[in-house]
């Protein structure tokens, strides 16, 4: 990859659609104290933790991709509870359709998805005759939870993949492995962040989304307080995925962790037993920023201290 190929590389990424609509976020911090940057949230119960999420789906994906939106709505959803280390417990949504038609493809891929990855639609609300949108949550449990402001200086950064997919289209940046493996091993995949979180092998933790890869980590970055550098040749992705397209790619599982360099190999092995990829890519430090490395090279993508994403809490700032 020549110098100018990595700066531009860095470009793509920080102008990407899907990062820059983050910055939106800044706008929940006016309506709810002590966010934390992560999706989910934590609600003591039992002697456990609930975890606590919900997802808006974009409303022109609804009307294009009733059956797509509907599993994605899933997916999405399920992602922020394992990014926490949790188990899903089950799922509702609520759904504004034009029609009956409409409303009963959107219904199919929610059944569908959460069949695939054995979490139960437990309710849920339908309205007929609107333009459609579509919303979720979901509820699940963790003893001991991964969050994303956990990630400190030093830390090694890990990404796991279900690599054996496919994309849903020529044009979209989703990545899907709900189709190609065997619905014991999805349902099994999160277990991973389980394991990991209470061995204590991985102390943070964030799922890759509409940001892509480096996007979901400059908000990871932005919650913890600190930086990063990823290193775009170490990346696990799919055989034959070109790069540029992998780093904005949402997938259907995709995480980023934080661990400690005694424990970074260690930590890699509940995945790569699953059949997932996982692979140190990178380090945390305290310079605020991300940059994309490659060898010797380095390129700025994106620096937090004078400019930050979402205003979230941990943003690092010019005078600490």
């Amino acid at each position: 990859m020549a110098p100018m190929d990595l700066e531009q590389l860095a470009a793509v990424v920080r102008t990407a659609p899907g990062l820059q609509g983050k910055r939106a976020v800044q706008l929940i911090e006016r309506l709810s104290a002590g966010i934390d940057g992560d999706d989910a949230a934590l609600v003591p119960h039992a002697g456990e933790l609930l975890v606590i999420c919900g997802e808006a789906m974009s409303p022109p994906f609804v009307k294009a991709d009733p059956f797509g939106a509907g599993a994605a709505a899933v997916v999405t959803n399920v992602s922020d509870v394992r990014a926490m280390g949790g188990r899903p417990l089950g799922l509702v949504d609520m759904l504004v359709s034009p029609d009956a038609a409409h409303a009963e493809q959107v219904l199919d891929g929610i059944a569908w998805a959460a069949g695939l990855l054995g979490v139960p639609v437990v309710g849920g609300h339908l309205t007929l005759g609107h333009a459609p949108a579509l919303s979720a949550s979901c509820t699940g449990v963790t003893r001991r939870p991964l969050q994303a402001s956990a990630a400190a200086p030093g830390d090694v950064l890990l990404a796991a993949f279900a690599i054996d997919g496919r994309y849903m289209s020529d044009t979209q940046p989703f990545f899907t492995a709900l189709r190609d493996r065997p619905p014991e091993r999805l349902r099994d995949d999160g277990e991973a962040l389980v394991e990991v979180a209470e061995a204590g092998l991985c102390h943070a933790a964030r799922d890759v989304s509409m940001p892509g890869v480096a996007g979901s980590l400059l908000q990871m970055l932005e919650t913890a307080g600190c930086g990063a550098t990823l290193d775009v040749g170490a990346l696990p992705r799919p055989p034959g995925a070109d790069l540029e397209r992998w780093l904005l790619t949402f997938p259907s599982f995709g995480f980023l962790l934080a661990a400690r360099p005694d424990r970074a190999g260690e930590a890699c092995g509940p995945f790569l037993r699953r059949g997932l990829a996982c692979a140190p890519c990178g380090a945390f430090d305290d310079t605020g920023t991300l940059r994309l490395v490659d060898g010797p090279r380095e390129a700025l993508v994106w620096d937090l201290t004078a400019n930050p994403l979402t205003g979230l809490a941990g943003s690092p700032s010019a005078d600490g």
